[in-house]
């Protein structure tokens, strides 16, 4: 079937879990999902019920996500470890004819590895969308378990990487890092968005602040993953140089530790002598989190790697100046805009910024507020959202008419 210009099109999204803990990709889905819904298109999210990385979601079966009518069908992970799910097999082949485009978000895993296979075996267009998941710092990380991993991408991602319709990068700086023998014909840049509408009006100042109990004393803020790559071993010797010139100081360290990786910042704390000035806050809600940007006077990432940094974008959108590495892939656009500071990965060039952004309170204010401003009018989803609608119809046409960009 070819959708025709502005016909609703009828789209499902691909995931390994939407549970909170896995970060990024699950809270962008969700909100791409309700705006393309919103618009009228029928979307439905195909997920499993694991609660990452372990349990199982409290949610039922089938529900939409609120405020539209995108559908989200959770379906049961038989094996935690690679999230086998057959039932993701039984939804695919019941969703069949509701299909005019397959998106799939992240890769090594069962849901998303089965449906591109299934994909091509029924003669649907489909993207991908890898997530950061090709990034060069990943293969150094699983280094003992990169010879199974090249056996599984041999087997399995690499064919659907080739037959995909498209891949979705979020950066230019994603694309530059994918593998070869992927067509850059068939790879378009389209960041992640923003729900305007959540950051058009902002929260006084305070709740957070009074939550973890501190005072109107300068605040710097990490917000993600207690992961390895977030560059947390960075951060915890930047600031404690801060704290040599700026004792009053303190460092709010929000997000869920999945892996047990925050015992060693703790311990980085420790060493460093600063853990009495250091909040360690779990997972967030939207409002929440909301309010921790506003509450800071500086957001700092300074990851390994970074495919995007929605954390930057939202900071941005709350008027935080941020300091970034160099290493998050829209660190570009960051400096175009004057919204922040960047960065290499070294814990002086680090504390450095900070200092800069505590000391002259004038750029730091300027800085938030052109960040807010490129957030509106660079990552605000009506945009992005018309962007890809394009994108589908093409790719639909060119699989209903067998063209295909690498001429597969």
């Amino acid at each position: 079937m070819v959708a025709k210009e502005n016909t609703p099109l009828r789209i499902v999204h691909v995931i390994q879990t939407l549970s909170p803990r896995f970060g990024g990709p699950a809270t962008v889905l969700k909100s791409l999902a309700k705006e393309q819904s919103m618009v009228g298109h029928k979307v439905t999210i195909l997920t499993t019920n694991l609660d990452y990385p372990k349990g199982v979601l409290p949610y039922k079966e089938r529900n939409q996500i609120h405020g539209s009518l995108a559908e989200v069908k959770y379906l049961p992970s038989e094996i935690h470890f690679g999230s086998f799910s057959t039932g993701i097999v039984r939804a695919l082949n019941q969703y069949i004819k509701q299909i005019d485009i397959l998106h799939v978000w992240c890769l090594y895993r069962f849901p998303q590895t089965y449906s591109c296979y299934f994909a091509r075996k029924n003669g649907l267009p489909y993207i991908i969308r890898p997530c950061g998941a090709l990034e060069p710092f990943l293969y150094k990380q699983s280094a003992v378990s990169l010879p199974l991993k090249r056996i599984y991408e041999w087997c399995f991602e690499w064919p659907n990487l080739r037959k995909a319709a498209a891949i979705n990068c979020v950066t230019e700086q994603e694309a530059k890092n994918l593998p070869r023998f992927i067509s850059r014909k068939k790879v378009f840049v389209l960041g992640n968005g923003i729900d305007w509408d959540h950051y058009k009006e902002l929260p006084p100042k305070g709740a957070f602040r009074n939550q973890i109990g501190l005072g109107n004393t300068p605040l710097v803020l990490f917000l993600g993953r207690i992961n390895v790559k977030k560059g947390l071993d960075l951060l915890v010797p930047a600031f404690a140089r801060v704290l040599a010139k700026r004792p009053e100081v303190h460092l709010a360290i929000v997000g869920p530790d999945n892996d047990g990786y925050g015992a060693k910042v703790r311990q980085w704390c420790r060493e460093q002598g600063v853990a009495d000035k250091v909040f360690f806050v779990d997972h967030l809600g939207p409002e929440e989190v909301k309010q921790a940007y506003v509450d800071a006077d500086v957001f700092v990432l300074s990851s390994y790697t970074e495919n995007f940094g929605m954390t930057v974008v939202e900071a941005m959108a709350c008027g935080c100046p941020v300091v970034i590495s160099d290493q998050v892939n829209i660190w570009r656009e960051v400096q175009d805009a004057g919204a922040g500071l960047v960065v290499g990965l070294d814990p002086s060039e680090i504390s450095v910024a900070i200092c800069q952004l505590l000391a002259d309170k004038e750029i730091a204010k300027s800085m938030g507020t052109r960040g807010r401003v490129a957030a509106k009018e660079r990552y605000a989803w009506p945009r992005i959202v018309d962007q890809i609608t394009q994108i589908y119809r093409r790719l639909i046409a060119e699989n209903a008419a067998g063209n295909r960009p690498d001429g597969s």
